[in-house]
C-alpha cells in the first residue's frame, strides 16, 4: 500500500519502500495545513481554472482537428488538466521549454499573458 505523506520527498529512503504520494488535500477536500504547499491569490486561482477551461476547448478542437485528419498529431490532456496548467504556471517566462507533448498549457499559460 502506497504511503501519503504532507511533504514532498521524491527518493525513497529505502529500497524496499515504494515513493510516497504527496497529498495536500484531506478526503473530505480541504488543505492539509502541515503540507509544504504554496498559497496562491483568487486572481492567480482563478486564472489558472480558465485555463484549465481553456485547455479543454483546445483539447477538443485539435482533437477533432486530427481525427479528421487536419493535424498528425495531438495528445490530449483529459483529465490532466490541472496537472498540466499548475507545471506550467509555474514557468517563468525566460525558461526553456523543449516541446514534445507538453506545449498547449505553456501556451495557455504563457503565450497568451503575453498577448493580453
Amino acid at each position: 500500500m502506497v504511503k501519503f505523506i504532507p511533504y514532498l520527498r521524491f527518493i525513497s529512503q529505502s529500497l524496499e519502500e515504494r515513493i510516497h504520494c504527496y497529498q495536500v488535500l484531506d478526503d473530505s477536500g480541504r488543505q492539509i495545513f502541515s503540507s509544504n504547499s504554496i498559497e496562491v491569490g483568487e486572481d492567480i486561482a482563478v486564472k489558472m481554472y480558465t485555463d484549465m477551461a481553456t485547455l479543454q476547448v483546445m483539447d477538443t478542437a485539435f482533437y477533432e482537428a486530427q481525427r479528421q485528419g487536419r493535424i498528425s498529431f495531438y495528445v490530449t490532456t483529459t483529465g490532466e488538466e490541472a496537472i498540466n496548467i499548475a507545471s506550467a504556471a509555474a514557468l517563468r517566462l525566460d525558461d526553456l521549454v523543449f516541446p514534445q507533448v507538453f506545449p498547449p498549457p505553456c501556451i495557455i499559460c504563457i503565450c497568451v499573458c503575453i498577448l493580453d
